[in-house]
């Protein structure tokens, strides 16, 4: 999942409904939550092609066609419906949260594919090789947010919860619950230094899961990094660290 807007979506109860079309239900959860609700929701809809379709239809249909393929050139959109529940969303939720002040903000995400030079780069990729770790060039390709938001999903964040950034000497990092991710490339000595530092000296810091993508990381960074992780498990009775690398 590609994050192309940011937002903010409740946590559940919630609706899920796949044939989202120009998005009313959407809408009708903010209403909802206009009158005391307290709803979150999840619209899925296929980029449907209407230049196509009105090649395919006559009469008040084709009519119609035209209108919306207007309106979402005055938008500035592809002609797809998703993209059409996208307006109708911030639309409503402009309207919906002006008059009650509810938070009607939202996060949307689109679905790709990766292209053939990307596959061909992850089955070439070996963290031996450093020349190959730093001209890759797979996380450019995927997208920092990307990989983070597929990973919080997958970790039991969901959609709506935002890790917190957090500096290791230079080095970005994000921090949520049990988990901390090292997405971005060049992880050095000094970073992993800060690393270790945080986990001994400050007693609110202490992520069970140390989550790297492995695209991003020579051998030598890996295994720098889980030495002194291995360290910590040794040192702190208590301290329970799990050494994670995705690809």
């Amino acid at each position: 999942a590609r994050q192309v807007s940011g937002g903010h979506l409740r946590a559940c109860p919630g609706v899920v409904y796949f044939f989202s079309g120009s998005a009313t239900t959407a809408e009708a959860v903010l209403r909802l939550n206009a009158k005391g609700k307290d709803y979150s929701f999840i619209m899925v809809q296929l980029p449907e092609d209407i230049d196509k379709r009105i090649t395919e239809v006559s009469g008040d249909e084709k009519e119609n066609l035209k209108k919306l393929i207007n309106f979402l050139d005055n938008c500035g959109y592809s002609h797809t419906l998703d993209w059409l529940g996208f307006e109708r969303i911030i639309r409503a939720g402009r309207i919906i949260s002006d008059d009650s002040r509810i938070n009607a903000g939202f996060k949307h995400f689109t679905l790709l594919n990766p292209n053939t030079s990307t596959i061909d780069k992850i089955e070439e990729f070996s963290p031996a090789d450093n020349g190959l770790v730093i001209t890759n060039g797979i996380l450019e390709e995927f997208g920092l947010p990307t990989v983070l938001r597929t990973w919080l999903v997958r970790d039991g964040y969901g959609f709506s919860q935002d890790p917190e950034e957090i500096g290791f000497a230079g080095y970005k990092a994000y921090y949520i619950g049990k988990h901390l991710y090292l997405i971005n490339p060049e992880l050095k000595n000094e970073a992993i230094a800060a690393i270790t530092d945080k986990y001994e000296n400050d007693g609110s810091f202490n992520p069970e899961n140390v989550v790297l993508f492995g695209y991003s990381f020579t051998w030598s960074e890996l295994e720098t990094l889980k030495t002194n992780l291995a360290r910590l498990r040794e040192e702190e009775k208590n301290l329970r660290i799990n050494y994670d690398v995705r690809y």
